[in-house]
């Protein structure tokens, strides 16, 4: 069984030099057109020159008119492909894939007051401030699927040595493996081939589109009793060609990711990771390596899951988004714990239940925003204010940014046409 200093080579040819993974993590570090900037290019350095084997970047959105938030990486035809090259080389130290997603329902009305989902339903619960999703129509997924090979094809032609799927999390790809959220009665819903097929074809997709040698892998959600559909999920993933599946977990109504139920309280799971399960599960059924992501917070349970067989590799964020050298002190066997500083958001239960969630998130995105303009870690930053920037920042600069936004994805919608036409 590995250990977390070993090599680990994917098919596609891609060597890691250990089994760390520094997980994605949202930045909101673009500039008003949704380009990369310096800031990724500082943040990234830091990341990649901390000592994981491996970087994955914060979700970089396949279309501009929804957006997980209003400053994220868009990669389209409008994207500033200099800017995009820029960022790949300030990566040089360790592999980085960019994580390419489409957030579906969960786009804040500011940002997208039309959101899009497999099926017409309610609105993600969370403050009010998303809207009702309406259904996708077939010519629409078609269109979506497009739109992965595109942004796919522009960052490895960018420099990145390839990309993962983000499938989970409540965004698009995990709602259309959800059967919670998924109540269509074509061929993308019903039982798992049929919820599936869209990932299957956005997989196929990228394997027909990019080199031989680039890499593609995809991140999915570890759902209460599903660990049997996730089992044959990677199968099939596995006969498409997939390099590499992360497993993870949770949504903004629950976020387990953040290591929170759904009412706001800290999860009590059993592993460090609440994912350990579902991961060991995967792990046991198919050849494609498994990086398990969330919770850890130890050697001692990185060693045990590595050593186990529940992952061949382990992802870390939030204490790398604080210290990203954290992680070559971890792999030297110089600390044993990975220290996770967070704010502390006091006041009723109500309010933490309100708040906790975008003070976590905004918390970590403003040290990252830190290591962006070349400064430390604040470990003093008011949860107050971390709370404000995820959520308030957030508004004005998508009500700000959007009128313009919607004319560069016009532009988009005109070159995809003429590009069809010959």
């Amino acid at each position: 069984m590995a250990v977390l200093t070993d090599r680990l080579e994917l098919a596609c040819g891609l060597v890691l030099e250990n089994r760390l993974v520094r997980a994605a993590m949202t930045e909101g570090l673009a500039d008003a057109r949704n380009d990369p900037t310096v800031r990724h290019e500082r943040l990234y350095a830091a990341a990649t020159g901390g000592g994981a084997g491996m970087v994955l970047t914060g979700n970089a959105m396949v279309d501009r008119r929804h957006l997980e938030r209003a400053r994220n990486v868009v990669i389209d035809a409008m994207t500033d492909q200099a800017a995009l090259k820029r960022w790949a080389a300030a990566c040089s130290h360790a592999p980085t894939l960019v994580q390419l997603s489409h957030p579906g329902r969960q786009t804040n009305r500011f940002v997208q007051p039309h959101p899009v989902a497999p099926s017409g339903g309610p609105a993600v619960h969370v403050a009010g401030m998303f809207a009702r999703p309406r259904a996708l129509t077939l010519v629409e997924l078609k269109d979506v699927a497009r739109r992965f090979r595109c942004s796919a094809r522009r960052a490895v032609a960018a420099g990145f040595p390839g990309v993962q799927v983000h499938a989970a999390h409540g965004y698009l790809m995990s709602s259309f493996l959800d059967p919670a959220r998924n109540h269509r009665s074509d061929g993308y819903g019903g039982d798992l081939q049929g919820r599936a097929r869209l990932l299957l074809e956005v997989v196929r997709g990228l394997r027909s589109e990019l080199p031989a040698g680039a890499a593609v892998a995809v991140k999915l959600d570890a759902r209460v009793g599903a660990d049997g559909e996730l089992v044959q999920l990677a199968a099939w993933l596995q006969d498409e060609g997939v390099d590499l599946l992360e497993i993870s977990g949770g949504s903004y109504e629950s976020p387990a990711m953040l290591g929170l139920d759904p009412s706001g309280g800290a999860l009590r799971p059993e592993h460090e990771s609440p994912f350990w399960d579902s991961a060991a599960a995967v792990a046991h059924a198919v050849r494609v390596p498994v990086m398990l992501t969330g919770g850890f917070r130890t050697r001692a349970a990185i060693d045990s899951a590595l050593g186990g067989g529940v992952a061949s590799l382990v992802g870390v964020a939030r204490p790398l988004a604080v210290r990203p050298q954290l992680a070559a002190a971890l792999l030297r066997g110089e600390v044993q714990s990975l220290d996770r500083p967070a704010p502390r958001l006091g006041g009723p239960a109500s309010v933490r239940r309100v708040l906790g969630g975008a003070a976590g998130a905004g918390w970590y995105r403003l040290q990252l925003a830190r290591t962006g303009a070349g400064k430390g870690p604040w470990l003093g930053l008011p949860a107050l204010a971390a709370a404000l920037d995820y959520s308030m920042l957030d508004i004005a600069q998508a009500i700000l940014a959007r009128p313009g936004r919607m004319r560069l994805a016009a532009s988009v919608e005109r070159a995809a046409v003429a590009a069809s036409c010959g």
